[in-house]
């Protein structure tokens, strides 16, 4: 079974894993290539894929460092799989540079649980979602967790909220240093605020809906499951559960709301669904509806990916 394959990390995952994120970015940048592109834009292209595979290994050592799932590839995997059937994300840089600093932000938030240097964490996290809401507007949801974390682990609100002030302060000083130094228009940064667009045309495209309907269900499947931790489980695992899922919510609200709609905005649903899918893949008494799911996620991507080699041939 697949899931046998994977249940034990292994190097030899990493290095599959490696292989189809290239060969699905090298698809992706083909796919959307532009016969005018310059040796910079290639240079461009070189530095996307860098700063994913940057984003990848955080991703990796967030979830190893808080043990956020069992010693496994699952999550690696999910996130290949979600990648595999919505890989828009590659051609959206900003949106990729302000997801690492939500998870740069999220690591530190997850540290929380071990109740050391909670100050110190707090401002790093506010530091990180402050500077992740500069290039995104939207990211700025991400303080609810935040909070959650502080009302659940801390009795010191006051002092511990402060510090998270002190974070946001200094990236909020940084940028409006940033715009006196080169006299830019502060207008530009007033219009960055969230702004709330609730049209959706874009998702009803045939290559797209289907994808986005397997990442709905698992939502939905991935808030169920976390519904029963977040009630039995002990006080520190469900700290951790708590912020799952208010990180599986705001990935599903970004996409709904935001005013500049485009798949890349579910880059910010991978991380948390991952982690779900993986705890659900190792506590499920059944090997084969994991099986049958990754299989469904892996037909997903080569189906999506034919269509568009046949859009492309008959374009």
């Amino acid at each position: 079974m697949i899931t046998s394959f994977f249940r034990t990390s292994k190097p030899l995952h990493y290095l599959i894993f490696l292989v189809l994120f290239f060969a699905i970015f090298v698809f992706q940048s083909f796919y959307n290539h532009n016969t005018n592109q310059s040796p910079i834009s290639y240079l461009t292209l070189f530095g996307v894929f860098l700063l994913f595979l940057v984003t990848f290994f955080v991703y990796v050592f967030v979830i190893t460092k808080n043990d956020l799932t069992q010693k496994n590839s699952f999550a690696a995997l999910y996130l290949c799989l979600f990648i595999g059937i919505l890989p828009q994300f590659f051609l959206a840089p900003i949106v990729m540079l302000s997801n690492l600093f939500v998870l740069l932000g999220l690591r530190r938030i997850f540290s929380l649980k071990k109740n050391i240097n909670i100050k110190k964490k707090l401002f790093d996290a506010g530091f990180w979602i402050a500077l992740a809401t500069i290039f995104y507007p939207w990211a700025i949801l991400y303080f609810v967790p935040l909070f959650v974390a502080i009302l659940m682990i801390t009795s010191d609100y006051f002092k511990n909220t402060f510090a998270v002030f002190f974070g946001v302060l200094s990236v909020s000083l940084t940028a409006f240093f940033y715009v006196f130094v080169l006299n830019k228009d502060f207008d530009i940064w007033l219009k960055q605020m969230p702004q709330i667009n609730l049209e959706f045309s874009i998702y009803y495209d045939l290559i797209t809906f289907f994808p986005l309907a397997i990442l709905l269900i698992s939502s939905l499947w991935g808030i169920s499951s976390l519904f029963n931790k977040m009630v039995f489980k002990t006080s520190k695992s469900r700290f951790v559960y708590f912020i799952l899922f208010s990180a599986l919510v705001i990935g599903l609200i970004i996409p709904v709301v935001s005013e500049n709609k485009s798949m890349a905005d579910f880059i910010f649903l991978f991380f948390p669904l991952a982690i779900v899918m993986a705890n659900n893949t190792e506590q499920t008494h059944s090997q084969w509806l994991p099986s049958v799911f990754i299989l469904l996620l892996f037909g997903t991507a080569v189906l999506k990916t034919v269509l568009n080699i046949h859009n492309l041939l008959n374009f």
